[in-house]
């Protein structure tokens, strides 16, 4: 069995970087500080999680990348470039490769305007098309979830191997069929357009779209 502490020890003497995803809210780029008898210190600077939040790290270390979940015990904490963005991570809990189990960790969800996220791989709401411009979903007519034609939404997307990350949509057009309705989606607000088309590409591969 892997040894998380010896992986997080390496990964702060190479200074790794990595992302962190609170929960509820977007993913933050920090990097391994050290390994303490209570947890790991990251440095976020600016953005660091607030104390007794759950995120989920995922860092790369030789080529392996891997994933954990764990609590904020304490920010503040003193780092090397001496900024007040260190961070103690506690409670540290399933640690695993991120490839492993990669079938139900997908991340395909619409955010819409008000209620929660829609998952686009279960359920009744479902992903037809899907390319780096534009997607195309499906909901049965009955479906509560009623997008407008020309509203605006989010989209949340991630592959196995790494964080998810959200970019803004609007609806180009709302087809009625027998029983369902087909929403056209264009896509737009990407922060970081290479890693947004890496994380389509194998989306698009692991669904076969």
């Amino acid at each position: 069995m892997d040894d998380p502490r010896r992986t997080l020890q390496a990964a702060a003497d190479a200074r790794v970087p990595v992302d962190a995803l609170p929960r509820n809210g977007t993913v933050v780029r920090g990097q391994v500080v050290r390994v303490e008898k209570g947890g790991v210190v990251l440095s976020f600077g600016a953005g660091a999680p607030a104390t007794g939040t759950d995120v989920r790290v995922w860092l790369t270390l030789d080529g392996v990348a891997w994933t954990f979940e764990a609590s904020v015990l304490r920010t503040g904490v003193p780092v090397p470039d001496r900024s007040q963005g260190g961070v103690l991570l506690g409670f540290i809990d399933g640690w695993r490769r991120a490839s492993e189990g990669a079938g139900g960790r997908l991340v395909l969800e619409a955010l819409p305007p008000t209620g929660g996220a829609v998952s686009l791989v279960q359920g009744e709401v479902r992903i037809v098309e899907l390319h780096p411009d534009e997607w195309v979903i499906s909901a049965p007519s009955g479906f509560p979830l009623v997008f407008v034609e020309g509203g605006a939404l989010r989209l949340r997307l991630g592959a196995p191997d790494g964080p998810p990350m959200e970019v803004g949509a609007d609806v180009k057009e709302l087809s009625y069929g027998h029983g369902h309705l087909l929403y056209r989606l264009a896509i737009r607000e990407i922060e970081d357009g290479t890693r947004y088309a890496a994380i389509v590409a194998s989306l698009r591969k692991t669904l076969a779209l």
